[in-house]
């Protein structure tokens, strides 16, 4: 934006990543021009008021990491992937992963958002995550310490990343044979390729960080850590859903969302037929959707509310509707039909109206008298929500975990990632395991 007296126009083909000129812009300077809200430049002036021009740019302050994106935008304009790579890598431990699965917080928070289309910042990071890895400098100050992880997810893992960077010797415990948490399972190989996660977790462990797989720990053994190691990370992950409470929710082929994610990606595959009926409007109701299509047709979503209200990602929506996926909204589940041996036959539905708005202002979708019916299928898998979360601290008897941020659970035991926030996005997972290493510096290790 240039002028003040001929009326300032936006010039978006001169502008470069966000923040160098926001100081002297006049849609901040001149606040009248908010009142021009038919116009580009009247839409950017009352897009982020109220800020100061030293503040961090709108996309560093949304993304849970705090990441360096213009400046890491900057180098790949440059042409420099690697340098670009080297950069990421000093704040995020996962660049291939979050290229691929982030909810891309920062591009909703861009402040070119109102009249433009934001920079592509998770396929550029993707891009980035291709370069050549920078050889991995360990810290030559070893502070003599130790810690025991347990759990190899995102957060996990992360929390080992930060720590070894600062030379603490660190040891990860997993249950499963293999690392990675949900990602290496629960999220479809079509949306996150095998290969990117293990190029990170091979990052990662080449930082000093030792993994020992197929341990399943006992709550005394966790415990006990306590006077072997200096700190203990729990990165367990958050509680599993409860069973469905359906009539018919037992018969074959019938699965929870998670249960058929964690089957069709470590096997043995599915008994899937159609017609398939799955319900929940999230992320993993479109996943199991998306990876039912692979194995059998009709697949239908079947959601209580509009697809508004769905939580899902939209782009993960529209490629399952391109891939073939059906919806049906304003319908609710009442009852699993079928028997124990050949397993469901046909589901019983009723549909749903908008009811009165409550106090927030939402109106709740209730039942509607007289509209029960019957539809075919021969599959149906419940994704159910995980709002009742407690968090496994209970499990080592600790009581409730501050759900607000990492932080201790008693002496030398800190929790990270979904074990404190429950079911969260893999790159809030990543935060909170790096928020947990920080606070065990701050509060064990000093």
């Amino acid at each position: 934006m240039q002028g003040r007296t001929h009326k300032p126009e936006l010039r978006p083909e001169l502008c470069g990543t966000c923040g160098a000129c926001r100081g002297a812009c006049p849609g901040q300077v001149f606040r009248d021009l908010s009142a021009e809200t038919d116009t580009a430049r009247g839409r950017l002036s009352i897009s982020r008021p109220g800020r100061a021009p030293n503040d961090r740019t709108p996309c560093v302050d949304a993304c849970p990491l705090g990441q360096s994106i213009p400046a890491y935008l900057r180098r790949i304009s440059a042409g420099d992937r690697e340098s670009a790579l080297e950069l990421i890598l000093q704040e995020n431990p996962f660049p291939a992963v979050l290229g691929h699965v982030c909810h891309r917080p920062c591009e909703d928070a861009c402040g070119s958002a109102p009249v433009q289309r934001p920079p592509a910042i998770r396929e550029l990071k993707r891009f980035a995550s291709g370069a050549k890895r920078p050889q991995i400098r360990i810290s030559d100050h070893f502070t003599g310490a130790n810690v025991a992880v347990v759990g190899a997810g995102p957060a996990g893992l992360a929390s080992a990343w930060a720590l070894a960077r600062e030379g603490v010797r660190v040891t990860v415990y997993e249950a499963l044979p293999f690392p990675g948490g949900m990602p290496a399972w629960a999220i479809p190989p079509f949306r996150l390729p095998r290969q990117a996660l293990q190029e990170d977790i091979d990052h990662i462990l080449r930082h000093g960080v030792e993994l020992r797989l197929d341990k399943r720990l006992l709550p005394n053994e966790v415990l006990s850590f306590r006077s072997v190691y200096d700190a203990v990370v729990l990165a367990c992950g958050a509680d599993p859903p409860k069973p469905a409470d359906f009539p018919g929710a037992r018969f074959p082929r019938v699965w929870s969302g998670i249960d058929f994610l964690r089957q069709a990606a470590l096997g043995p595959p599915p008994d899937v037929r159609g017609p398939v009926a799955v319900f929940g409007g999230g992320n993993v109701a479109i996943d199991v959707a998306r990876w039912a299509l692979r194995m059998a047709a009709p697949v239908t979503l079947i959601f209580q509310c509009d697809r508004e209200q769905m939580t899902a990602y939209r782009e993960e929506m529209d490629a399952a509707e391109e891939e073939g996926l059906q919806f049906l909204f304003r319908t609710r589940l009442l009852a699993i039909e079928g028997g124990p041996r050949k397993g469901v036959r046909q589901i019983r539905v009723q549909a749903t109206v908008p009811g009165q708005p409550g106090e927030d202002g939402r109106a709740p979708f209730v039942p509607l008298p007289g509209s029960e019916r019957s539809i075919p299928a021969e599959t149906a898998v419940l994704s159910l929500s995980q709002d009742e979360f407690q968090g496994r601290a209970e499990w080592l008897g600790l009581g409730s975990a501050d759900r607000r941020e990492s932080g201790l659970l008693t002496e030398k035991i800190c929790a990270a990632g979904d074990m404190i926030t429950g079911p969260a996005t893999v790159v809030e997972a990543i935060a909170g395991g790096i928020l947990c290493a920080r606070k065990i510096f701050e509060e064990v290790l000093s």
